[in-house]
């Protein structure tokens, strides 16, 4: 299960990759070149340039600009590595059981932690601390990096948004048509870039609040603390545990004894400071959400849709080619 991998494992694993293919930092990699972002509130469509080739090495640099998140959210000089999946990754991607949320997330965490090579510039950087909202995008990059003569095309059958038209398109999904975060227009004003969080200063609150976009170690935190609390029957507080995990910033350090701190000291938060959390934090998660944006063939409507529909390919489909037998013999 996801919740015992272990990060040390994981940063051994990378570090032994690194050794075994000569690979110490991300500078050698070509950069990529993109239009410097101008607002924070316009990635809608990622420009997804090939990741760089300039190195003999499997590793690939991705740059950050071009992800969800567009690495505001990350330390300053963050940077991540990619490689295509083999044999091994393939195989136990195979035994995926997509009806279980459990299931499904180990085995993107394993390919996560198998085909990324992440750096923080702090010691201990490893797959762990890509955020939650870039997960799917890294994994459809990697995906490309796999079948890189489009072997294994991804399509989507999608309605068209549009009620008088209704047109169902098929659509070829890519890491450039996927949409992701955009940070809210409302919120933008409290992005620092020193602190890449959210930091607002509250005259009425009395304190300045943080928010910070959780990572996918943040995430296993909470739910490995939250699924605790029911074991020993403490209150397991679904509030708390859907805010919290935007309110640290460094997963490694959080223990659970500072997370018990803070779910007791959120029952005596003011009813003002209740509703500023649960408002921002609703915004960040409903502008989180992963769809593929696309354009009616028929009628020209811009639209979006949920990545995984009936009809469509599945999360499975990412790394086993859904070819007929007699296209792949």
């Amino acid at each position: 299960m996801v919740d015992k991998i272990n990060e040390e494992d994981a940063l051994r694993f990378l570090e032994e990759k690194d050794k075994e293919f000569g690979v110490n930092n991300v500078e050698d990699e070509a950069e990529v070149s993109v239009e410097p972002v101008k607002s924070l509130g316009t990635a809608q469509f990622y420009n997804a340039p090939e990741l760089s080739k300039a190195s003999e090495s499997p590793w690939k640099s991705l740059n950050l600009l071009n992800i969800p998140s567009q690495g505001l959210f990350y330390p300053d000089g963050a940077e991540v590595l990619l490689k295509s999946a083999k044999t091994k990754e393939i195989r136990h991607w195979s035994t995926i059981d997509e009806t279980d949320p459990i299931s499904v997330r180990e085995k993107i965490n394993f390919i996560l932690n198998s085909l990324t090579n992440v750096s923080l510039k702090t010691p201990g950087s490893v797959y762990l601390d890509l955020l939650e909202i870039d997960k799917f995008h890294i994994l459809f990059r990697i995906h490309e990096l796999t079948f890189p003569n489009q072997e294994n095309k991804l399509w989507a059958n999608l309605k068209c948004t549009n009620t008088a038209c209704n047109h169902v398109n098929k659509v070829h999904v890519t890491s450039s048509n996927l949409t992701g975060f955009v940070l809210p227009e409302e919120l933008q004003k409290w992005y620092s870039s020193e602190e890449r969080c959210l930091v607002i200063d509250s005259p009425k609150l009395g304190e300045t609040l943080k928010f910070y976009l959780p990572s996918i170690g943040m995430q296993n935190r909470f739910r490995a603390k939250q699924k605790t609390d029911r074991e020993n029957n403490q209150l397991a507080d679904d509030f708390f545990y859907e805010m919290g995990p935007y309110l640290f910033k460094d997963w490694k350090s959080l223990s659970n004894e500072e997370i018990s701190r803070l779910k007791i000291e959120s029952q005596d938060w003011s009813v003002q400071k209740t509703t500023v959390v649960y408002k921002i934090v609703k915004m960040l998660k409903e502008n989180s959400v992963n769809k593929v944006g696309f354009a009616c063939e028929k009628c020209k409507t811009v639209g979006e849709s949920s990545i995984f529909l009936g009809g469509s390919f599945t999360v499975k489909d990412i790394f086993i080619i859904s070819a007929g037998l007699d296209e792949l013999i």
